[in-house]
């Protein structure tokens, strides 16, 4: 089995060593090459030695982990982030796709982000932190793009290509145009928090749809609308009321 190169970048003395511990104690195809304690000395020291994984502390005071990554044209190693729960980086960080950890930080969910980085490609946080980075920048309504996983990497997503959502269990399908579908393993309600304020809707407990790609509504005992797949979705007769008013704002009804 190959080592797995990592460093650390936090602003705290104490992280730094809890997260080494819990690597060099759990974690045998791990080695720790290096740590730093804000972003320019972390800069200096990923340059000087190449690393597979960073585990790069969100909030440094006055600096953040963004503004390090942007450092680096190409990025060639996996990040894990860590917070203490920053809202609007956690909300980046899922659009993205990518790996955080929340602090007081718990040894399964270290070897849990460390499996996930063993099947990534090298490499792809290329595509996806220039996503995390326009989210940072400009405003939640300025954001168009998902990041998704798919078997063979990640696949990068225009809102305006998805249809709609729908439920299985812990899982949601995305329907996307040209009859493209693509399975993930999150919940529906965790779209449901990404996508609401983007021109989605949860019309029904199993659906949320792209309002955008409505194509008629069917009134009556069983309210439904029609997408532009031809899919026909109910709408949950507690939703109904809601689910108009919000729809006037979008489409002359």
């Amino acid at each position: 089995m190959s080592i797995i190169k990592a460093a650390i970048v936090d602003d705290e003395v104490r992280n730094i060593h809890i997260l080494r511990n819990i690597l060099e104690n759990y974690c045998k195809d791990v080695k720790v090459i290096g740590e730093a304690q804000n972003i320019h000395e972390a800069a200096e020291m990923i340059k000087n030695n190449p690393i597979d994984v960073l585990f790069l502390d969100i909030e440094m005071p006055p600096h953040n982990g963004f503004q390090l990554l942007e450092m680096f044209p190409i990025l060639n190693f996996e990040v894990i982030f860590i917070t203490a729960f920053q809202e609007y980086a956690l909300q980046a960080i899922k659009f993205a796709a990518l790996d955080y950890l929340l602090k007081p930080i718990k040894v399964s969910e270290v070897e849990d982000a460390l499996e996930k980085v063993k099947k990534s490609k090298k490499g792809r946080l290329n595509e996806l932190a220039s996503i995390l980075k326009d989210y940072v920048k400009n405003n939640d309504n300025a954001f168009s793009k998902i990041v998704i996983p798919v078997n063979d990497g990640y696949n990068v997503i225009d809102l305006k290509d998805i249809i709609y959502c729908e439920a299985f269990d812990s899982y949601t399908k995305i329907q996307l145009i040209n009859n493209v579908s693509h399975l993930i393993s999150k919940s529906l309600k965790e779209y449901e928090e990404m996508l609401s304020d983007k021109g989605f809707y949860r019309v029904h407990k199993s659906f949320l749809i792209n309002i955008h790609h409505i194509v008629k509504i069917i009134k009556g005992l069983g309210t439904a609308v029609v997408m532009s797949d031809q899919k026909n979705i109910p709408i949950s007769s507690r939703k109904k009321d809601e689910f108009f008013t919000q729809l006037k704002g979008v489409i002359n009804l």
